[in-house]
C-alpha cells in the first residue's frame, strides 16, 4: 500500500498510517518527518472521534457514504480514508503536493462569504 502512496505522490508524502478503533500502524513516515515530535496518539484519538460522527453527518447530508476528509494547515494536509465503522487510512502529505486544490482551498479561505449568523 505505501509504494501506491509513493509511486503517486514521491517525495511530497509524508506519512502513512493505518488504524482501528483500538490501536494504530504506522506504515511509513518521511525521515524528516520522524525527527519532529510525534502526535500519533491524539492524531489516532481525533480519528475515532471523527469516526463516530461519520454516520450522523452521512445522514445529514444524505448524498452517500463518507470516503475522505481533508485537513490543510500551513505545514501539511492530512487525508483520512474512511475503510468502515473506526477504521481507515490517515496520509500526510506536503501541502505542495495538490496545488490546484491548495489554491482552491485559499481562494475559499480568503473568500468573503462568512457562515451564518
Amino acid at each position: 500500500m505505501t509504494f501506491l502512496w509513493w509511486a503517486e505522490l514521491g517525495d511530497s508524502l509524508r506519512a502513512v498510517s493505518t488504524y482501528h478503533e483500538d490501536e494504530y500502524e504506522l506504515v511509513y513516515e518521511r525521515a524528516d518527518v520522524s525527527t519532529k515530535p510525534r502526535a500519533i496518539d491524539r492524531i489516532h484519538q481525533e480519528l475515532i472521534m471523527e469516526g463516530r460522527g461519520t454516520e450522523s453527518l452521512e445522514d445529514a447530508l444524505d448524498v452517500g457514504q463518507l470516503n475522505c476528509t481533508l485537513h490543510c494547515f500551513e505545514e501539511a494536509m492530512f487525508l483520512h480514508f474512511v475503510r468502515g465503522p473506526m477504521r481507515g487510512v490517515f496520509v500526510a502529505i506536503d501541502p505542495d503536493a495538490m496545488v490546484f486544490m491548495e489554491r482552491f482551498i485559499e481562494t475559499c479561505t480568503q473568500s468573503s462569504v462568512d457562515s451564518p449568523q
